[in-house]
C-alpha cells in the first residue's frame, strides 16, 4: 500500500506570517520524491489551502474546512437549516461569526480585524461584514468561526444542542462543520481512494481540531508548540512550528530515522 504525511496548517506547518518556509517545503519534496503522498488538511477555506500547497508544488493534495472539502472527493456543507438558527443563535447572544465557503467570507457583524486572516489577492476569496442571513443562507457554507463573549459555558452548551462537528477553544471561540466533516473522516476517504495505509502513514497537528485524525492510527507527530492534552496523542513530538519542526521530522522520515 501507499503512504502519507498528513499536515496542519496553523501551528504546525505554517508560520505566524502565513508562510511556509524554505526547510518545510524543501523536506515536504523530498518526501514526494521518495513515494510518499503529501496532504495539507486545514480548517482554513480550500481555496487559501490550494494556494499553499501550490507554492510548494503541484503533486500536494488538499482537504479544507477541518474536513468538510476535500479536493476532487467530496463536499459536506452544512445545511440551510442550521445556517439559519445558528445565525439567529449568534444574533441573539451578541456573538461575531464568520461563515465560510469556498469563494466568500461572510460576517454577521463588523469583525475583529486579527480573526480574519489576510486573504492574498490570488486566492479570489471575497470578505462581506454585517451580512444578514438572506445574504448567504442559499450558499454553500462549509465552516462557520465564532469569537467567544462573556457567556462562554452558557454559548457552548447551545451550540452542543446542534448536531454538527464542533472544536472549542478555550477563552477564545469555536469552529463548526457537518455532522460528518472531520479531518478523521476526510483522511479516511483519502486513504481508501488512493490505497493508503494508515498505520504507515505521519499525521502532524497541534490543537484540538487535529484529534480526529490523532485518533486513526498512524504514526501521530505532535508539534513541541501543542497543550499537554494533544501531546498525549504522540508517537514522536517534533520541534515547535517556529523552529521547522515539520520540516525536521519529514528529514527524519524520510532517511528512516524517526524512532532511532
Amino acid at each position: 500500500m501507499e503512504k502519507a504525511i498528513f499536515i496542519d496548517l496553523d501551528g504546525t506547518l505554517m508560520q505566524k506570517d502565513l508562510t511556509i518556509s524554505t526547510r518545510n517545503s524543501e523536506a515536504i519534496k523530498e518526501a514526494i520524491n521518495n513515494g510518499y503522498h503529501v496532504v495539507l488538511v486545514s480548517g482554513r477555506p480550500i481555496q487559501f489551502v490550494n494556494y499553499l500547497a501550490n507554492k510548494i508544488g503541484s503533486e500536494i493534495d488538499t482537504i479544507g474546512f477541518n474536513g468538510a472539502y476535500v479536493s476532487d472527493l467530496i463536499e459536506h456543507p452544512i445545511s440551510e437549516e442550521n445556517l439559519v438558527c445558528l445565525y439567529e443563535l449568534f444574533e441573539n447572544n451578541n456573538v461575531n461569526a464568520i461563515f465560510k465557503s469556498a469563494d466568500h467570507i461572510y460576517a454577521n457583524r463588523e469583525v475583529i480585524k486579527n480573526f480574519v486572516y489576510p486573504i492574498s489577492k490570488d486566492e479570489m476569496v471575497g470578505f462581506t461584514e454585517n451580512c444578514s442571513i438572506d445574504l448567504f443562507r442559499k450558499q454553500k457554507i462549509y465552516k462557520i468561526l465564532g469569537l467567544y463573549n462573556h457567556n462562554e459555558m452558557e454559548l457552548k452548551e447551545l451550540i452542543n444542542k446542534f448536531d454538527m462537528t464542533k472544536a472549542f477553544y478555550a477563552g477564545k471561540g469555536f469552529e463548526l462543520t457537518h455532522h460528518n466533516a472531520n479531518k478523521g473522516n476526510a483522511i479516511k476517504l483519502y486513504c481508501l481512494k488512493n490505497n493508503v495505509s494508515i498505520k504507515d502513514s505521519y499525521m502532524f497537528g497541534d490543537d484540538v481540531n487535529d484529534e480526529t485524525m490523532f485518533s486513526l492510527g498512524g504514526n501521530n507527530m505532535v508539534m513541541g508548540n501543542a497543550s499537554e492534552t494533544i501531546k498525549k496523542y504522540a508517537t514522536a513530538i517534533c520541534e515547535r512550528c517556529e523552529n521547522d519542526g515539520v520540516g525536521k521530522m519529514i528529514e527524519k522520515i524520510v532517511k528512516g530515522e524517526i524512532y532511532d
